[in-house]
């Protein structure tokens, strides 16, 4: 099981921040860790004076995706410059939303060519709430066209049913057997965590130290 925790609160001092981001890294079940640009170096830090084998990544455009393409290329490149080995980009809500999908294709394009073409270090938020399941099949084909492994299909900033929120991934893991699905519903109970091991989905997405204690614990009782 994937795991990946982030950091998505607006007003967290960077002195809360590294407490948080320590204790989550101490529990020694992370995959990866996500924050926006100006804790990248402070998480960078602790991961490296962990000796852990942790990713980091940069939230990109979070949470609506509503810059232009060339904004959006030059986070990214300044993600890259400071540390990062992934980008989290949000899915440009408004060309979803209105079926632009050949702007959708140029958008990936220009992202892909400031990461070199790695495709591996990109991983796409998408709001499943904003699009339909026909959009949704749809952005799932142009992932596959340029390699996109990684997707959520939610932020995880809004409020968000954990029972929809599995629904949606298991809709994208069906519609695209290569994606690698991390769920980002909001999980805390051993019920949760029992539905998403039996739902074949890659991993999920916590931004709650609570809920990942719960998850070490629901883990540690069912190996």
């Amino acid at each position: 099981m994937n795991i990946d925790f982030a950091i998505t609160d607006t007003d967290i001092s960077e002195t809360e921040a590294k407490n948080i981001l320590k204790e989550a890294i101490e529990s020694n079940c992370l995959n990866s860790i996500t924050c926006p640009y100006y804790l990248i170096r402070t998480a960078k830090g602790l991961i490296y004076d962990s000796g852990k084998d942790i990713n980091l990544s940069c939230f990109i455009d979070y949470p609506l995706g509503i810059s232009d393409s060339k904004t959006r290329c030059v986070a990214v490149e300044q993600a890259m410059k400071i540390g990062t080995n992934t980008v989290d980009i949000s899915m440009p809500q408004n060309l979803a939303a209105n079926r632009k999908y050949e702007k959708i294709r140029e958008d990936i394009k220009a992202i892909l060519e400031v990461l070199n073409n790695q495709s591996n270090k990109i991983r796409y938020i998408l709001e499943y709430r904003v699009f339909d399941h026909h959009c949704l099949k749809k952005i799932c084909e142009i992932f596959e066209q340029f390699s996109i492994s990684y997707v959520y299909p939610s932020s995880g900033y809004f409020i968000d049913n954990l029972a929809d929120n599995i629904l949606a991934s298991i809709f994208l893991h069906q519609n695209s057997k290569e994606l690698k699905v991390i769920s980002t519903g909001n999980m805390w109970t051993d019920k949760h965590f029992d539905t998403i091991k039996k739902s074949g989905l890659f991993g999920f997405r916590t931004t709650s130290i609570h809920s990942l204690k719960n998850f070490i614990r629901f883990n540690n009782c069912h190996k």
